[in-house]
């Protein structure tokens, strides 16, 4: 587990797949962004995935939203929704996702969606390698 600066905790839950949780009430800018794909970058040699779980209110810039979804070497973005009433991908981010032709998913955050997420990530990362 790493902490990154900017109240970001980063969990490698398999060699190419990584869960990202980040704190209540943290507004993801830019830079922020960029803290975490420089991380991911030094940690992962080649493709990776993220697990973004969604267990705490948090939001993002303008920048940070365009940028967010297209990381160097990542490959899918699945996102765990614990309050489904706000599951949903940010406007922003569903715009970059549809034009870089980006692989994300909504799950729920229950043990099921949990699996599957993962089961989704891994299928995604084999069918690029």
């Amino acid at each position: 587990m790493t902490r990154l600066s900017f109240g970001c905790t980063v969990n490698h839950l398999e060699s190419n797949i990584a869960e990202v949780i980040v704190d209540s009430g943290v507004e993801l800018g830019i830079e922020m962004v960029e803290e975490l794909d420089n991380y991911l970058s030094d940690f992962y040699s080649g493709d990776f995935a993220l697990l973004v779980n969604k267990q705490n209110p948090y939001s993002y810039t303008y920048e940070a939203q365009l940028c967010l979804a297209s990381l160097e070497h990542q490959r899918a973005l699945a996102i765990l929704y614990h309050d489904l009433q706000r599951e949903h991908i940010p406007p922003l981010l569903g715009q970059r996702v549809t034009l870089d032709e980006i692989n994300v998913k909504i799950f729920p955050a229950t043990k099921l969606g949990t699996k599957s997420a993962m089961n989704w990530l891994k299928e995604i990362l084999d069918s690029t390698a």
